[in-house]
Order: structure tokens, then sequence, then C-alpha cells
């Protein structure tokens, strides 16, 4: 996916969400720079009733800095300011998310590049180098001291993130499990036997004290409750997946309907794992799954290339004749309105035309800047894009799999969904992917 783009176009379909819903978990709240008070309160998490009838103060362990000394790197890129910022520069090795960077973990001012290991001498930033300091991306910029071929050592200092629990143990008492710290996708620990997490604590970079942001109560489980929308929006793949028949599948989307956030781990790809879980519910059928995925596009461009081209829509979508097309673009979320009742029109009369029927993927969040969202932890998704993508499901009487409300309900869960973000934009790791396999198979009956 071409990140930039995404941004650009996320940030035209966002609105502003500022702040947290009500939670149904134990009261917590911050009572002093590193204290959580919880409770008094009750809850049931797991099947365990929990009971905290006085108030109890637990301390979380500030984020401790990394120092990273005589980092070697073989050459420097040349900086370039007009790239979107992650792609200005070079990244730090322990700071690479998959294909990206995660954002905002350098301490400041902790950066030097020198010519070699120890005291050897420094370069001056913005005379030899550049720096993009949020994304952590730095190069040679003209008139250097650094030549082309020439190796550079880098001191610096980082704040990994860390997802601490506060438990409840066997005994009924509290305490709080530090998580490990990682620069990405880190999460919270397990707990030990007797023991219930009943609130998570996000650590995210360089933090002087906790805020309101950085609670993660976690509430009771409430499954996200969808109609089995198959017997009435999909009878003729139903059908045939009950009779036993053959059944064409083809999964269209952007980058991660190519696998983006697992990578060449084909068999997480939702849509294979779609597959899988729709062959273990329909063990008679023969289903055949393909792909159809252009990163970094949207399905208006995927749709205008010519015949022949590397990405041809006809050929790899229609001329198939697919008996169910599942459609993920979270690069279409620059449509709404008119824009996208005309985009989405279009696509439903070409695929419905070859008698194929056809789900919409309502999709994961991005990273919360992008969605200009100042509050992480909403339980509905902010993009208009969204918003009118079931709007337009609902009238056309078209099946929609809501992975959208599942990634809105993870914060509910204890889970900040930037943790699930491989690339801590876009690219949803396996447990995004799994989300998605979850929609989907919300979509059928049980059989």
């Amino acid at each position: 996916m071409h990140l930039w783009t995404t941004l650009a176009l996320t940030l035209l379909a966002a609105t502003l969400v500022s702040a947290m819903p009500a939670h149904k978990g134990m009261p917590i709240e911050v009572s002093g720079d590193w204290q959580v008070r919880v409770g008094p309160g009750q809850v049931n998490l797991g099947g365990r009733a929990i009971n905290v009838a006085q108030p109890v103060v637990v301390t979380i362990a500030p984020p401790q800095a990394v120092s990273v000394r005589d980092e070697e790197y073989a050459s420097l890129p040349m900086f370039d300011p007009k790239a979107a910022p992650y792609r200005r520069g070079l990244h730090p090795r322990p700071l690479a998310a998959q294909e990206c960077v995660c954002t905002g973990l350098l301490v400041e001012g902790s950066l030097k590049v020198k010519s070699g290991p120890g005291d050897a001498e420094a370069f001056v930033l913005d005379k030899d180098y550049g720096l993009e300091s949020y994304w952590t991306a730095l190069g040679r910029i003209e008139g250097s001291r650094i030549a082309e071929k020439q190796k550079v050592y880098l001191d610096y200092d980082y704040v990994p993130c860390r997802l601490d629990s506060i438990v409840v143990e066997a005994n009924g008492q509290l305490k709080v499990v530090p998580g490990t710290p990682a620069a990405n996708l880190a999460k919270p620990p397990t707990p030990s036997a007797g023991e219930t997490a009943i609130a998570n604590v996000w650590l995210s970079g360089p933090t002087t004290k906790l805020a309101d942001a950085n609670l993660y109560p976690i509430e009771p489980t409430v499954p996200v409750t969808a109609e089995a929308q198959a017997e009435k929006l999909l009878p003729k793949t139903l059908a045939k997946l009950r009779k036993g028949e053959k059944v064409l599948i083809i999964a269209w989307g952007d980058s991660v309907t190519c696998g983006g956030g697992v990578g060449n781990q084909t068999e997480l790809w939702y849509q294979n794992r779609f597959a899988a879980e729709l062959r273990k519910r329909f063990p008679q059928a023969q289903i055949e799954l393909r792909t159809a995925g252009w990163g970094g596009r949207d399905s208006r461009t995927y749709m205008a290339q010519p015949r022949g081209s590397e990405k041809d829509f006809v050929r790899d979508v229609l001329e198939p004749k697919p008996d169910l097309v599942t459609i993920e673009f979270v690069n279409d979320a620059w449509l709404n309105g008119d824009a996208l009742n005309k985009q989405y029109t279009e696509i439903m009369a070409q695929i419905t035309g070859t008698g194929a029927e056809v789900i919409l993927i309502a999709p994961h969040l991005t990273r919360p800047d992008w969605m200009k969202v100042t509050e992480a932890r909403f339980d509905e998704d902010p993009r208009p894009y969204v918003r009118d993508l079931k709007a337009f499901a609902r009238e056309n009487n078209i099946a929609l799999a809501d992975g959208s409300a599942l990634w809105c309900r993870l914060w509910r869960q204890g889970i900040p969904y930037i943790t699930y973000e491989a690339n801590w934009i876009n690219h949803p790791d396996a447990r995004g992917h799994e989300l998605f396999v979850e929609a989907l198979m919300g979509v059928f009956p049980a059989k």
C-alpha cells in the first residue's frame, strides 16, 4: 500500500473524535503521576465475579529509555524532505516496524551521527544530515561531509512501548504485571493461574506521567452481534455450500488483501483463513479461493486499468465468473456520500452482472492521527467512508462483514488497536487478519 496516498485519503475522510465512551469495566482512574486508583466496583470477567470493596491504588513503573551506542550502518542515504515523512531516510533498526517505523519513540535531542565508534567526530544536524524526528528518518544532505558510501555510527536513546496489566490474584489482592517492552506490537502479559486481568495500562514512547488516555479497563466480553446475512443476501452461494458443489470465491482488494501485515505467510491472509474456516463449516463443499489484490491502489484505479495490464479488473474479477466476491478497500476511505454511491453502484453492477454475489468488508482502523482522532477509544468508526459504506450495503441489500466494528471494540478488551498494526500505520498483523475472518464467518449461518 502506498502509505502516503493512504494518509492523504484518510485525512480527507476523517472526523474528530475526542471523548471516550463510558465503559463497563472496573472503575479505574489516574490518581498520581504514576498511580492508578482501582474501584470500588464489581465486574464479572471470564466467569469470575470480582469485587473491589475499597479503592486500591497501584503504581505503574515509568517507561525506561534504551540507550543505543555505536550502531553501525554501511552508508547513509540522501535525506528527502519532499518524500512522505516515513520515507525521508534511514530508520534505526530497533525502531523498525514492518515496511515502516514506530513513531514518537526517539528521545528528543539524543541522536548523534558519527564517523566512527566511541568518541569519533559527530556530524552536524542540518549541515551534514537531515532528520525527521517523529518518524526517525535521517539522511545526508547537500554539502554534507558524509560521503556516499561512508560508514556511519549512531548514538541515540529511545523509549519502547509497554502494555501492563492490573490483575486480581486468586486471593483477591491487586497487583501490576508489567508487559514486555517492545517498539512494535507490544502485547499484554499473560496472567498466571488464578489471576484475572481487569485493566491494561498503555505506555507509548517517552511519557512523563500517566493520563486517562493510558487506561484500558477490560469489560465483560459482549460479542458483536451480526445477523447471518447469507440466507437472505447470498442465497446462491449458500445453497452451493450446503449441496457440496464447487464454489469460487474471489477476494478483491488492496495491500491488506495482498497480505499486508503478515507478508509471505499466505496461510495467515484473511481470505485464505476465511476459506479454511468456511471449509470446516461446509466440509462437503469444494471451495476455491483466488486473490485479486493491488497494494497502494483503490477500487477505482484497479477498475480503470487497460485490458491486458498486470492488474485487469475484467480478467481478474469478472471473467472467472465467481460465485462470491469479497471486497476490501481501506484505500477507498477517501470516498463518501455521492462519490461512494456512484463508485460502488458501478462495482455492484459489473460484479453482479456476472451472476456473482458480494460481501463488502468494512475495513480495519488506521493509526489515530491519520484518522484525525484525539481519542483512540471509540465504539463507532469515525470515518465517513465506513458510515456510508454500511448505509450503501443496508440500502441495497448487500452483505457486509463489519471488520470495523470488531476493531472498534478492541479498547473494551483492554487492547490499544495500534498494537495490531504490523507497520504501525495500516497493515494488520495476524490477529488483525483474524478479525476479518470473524466478520466474514459471521455472515454465514452455523451450517
